[in-house]
């Protein structure tokens, strides 16, 4: 069993992809580490899994735009752990890459995903953030949300840009702004993440990066210094980015 460090992590969508190893890192770190998932039998064997490597893991069942699966994470982890250090707002989708033209649907399922669940997560957690003393929101964002590389290189990354997904990054961007200045007085931090182009689902085996290198920006912000953590800034690996 690794030994553990007394901080508890939470990453959500952790059930495969970036998030479980984003929870695999931050577990060989000492880190208590909870997976979240909407299939509870599948987040359940990915604990099982870190929890074989010697990782303190585990899981809780949670759709992100459930508000009363919101609820009953935040009574476990108050029940479990009596605080958070770490939040790690990982799950998102995309819906409009499988060759249908985009439409309102897709966006606003897009945007209830990756913009509005992580506004409700972060604030239904923020009392239990509240009692750690280096409390860290990270907000798992993309360089595809950046209206400064939309302006700048759009022949280079336009094709990639699809309107639900870049929105409603760019909202997590300014969501990031908006968090670290408003719960800066209750002492918690908050960035921003490009993971890169990573072969995941979402990123298919074309993309030029290993799990394992996407999940370091976010093990990074996690880990640095809390004197050199970027509050307020979207950052990959270890370079801070145009909003």
């Amino acid at each position: 069993m690794t030994k553990k460090n007394g901080k508890v992590a939470l990453i959500t969508g952790a059930n495969k992809g970036l998030g479980k190893e984003i929870a695999r890192q931050l577990g060989s770190l000492g880190y208590t580490v909870i997976l979240t998932s909407r299939n509870e039998q599948v987040g359940s064997a990915a604990a099982a899994e870190l929890v074989a490597s010697g990782y303190d893991a585990h899981t809780v069942r949670l759709e992100v735009t459930n508000p009363g699966d919101i609820a009953n994470l935040a009574n476990y982890i108050e029940t479990t752990f009596g605080k958070l250090d770490v939040l790690v707002n990982n799950a998102g989708i995309s819906v409009e890459w499988d060759g249908q033209p985009t439409n309102t649907e897709k966006i606003r399922r897009t945007l209830e995903v990756n913009l509005i669940a992580p506004y409700a997560i972060t604030e239904a957690l923020v009392p239990l953030l509240s009692k750690s003393d280096d409390a860290r929101v990270i907000n798992h964002s993309s360089m595809l949300g950046s209206i400064g590389t939309a302006e700048s290189a759009w022949n280079d990354v336009g094709g990639f840009m699809a309107v639900g997904y870049s929105t409603s990054k760019a909202g997590l961007n300014m969501l990031t702004v908006i968090q670290a200045n408003t719960l800066a007085e209750k002492g918690i931090v908050v960035a921003a993440a490009h993971p890169g182009w990573v072969k995941t689902d979402l990123g298919t085996q074309a993309a030029p990066m290993e799990v394992n290198e996407g999940a370091s920006t976010v093990v990074d912000l996690v880990t640095i210094p809390r004197q050199q953590f970027p509050n307020g800034q979207l950052y990959h690996k270890g370079k801070r980015m145009s909003w």
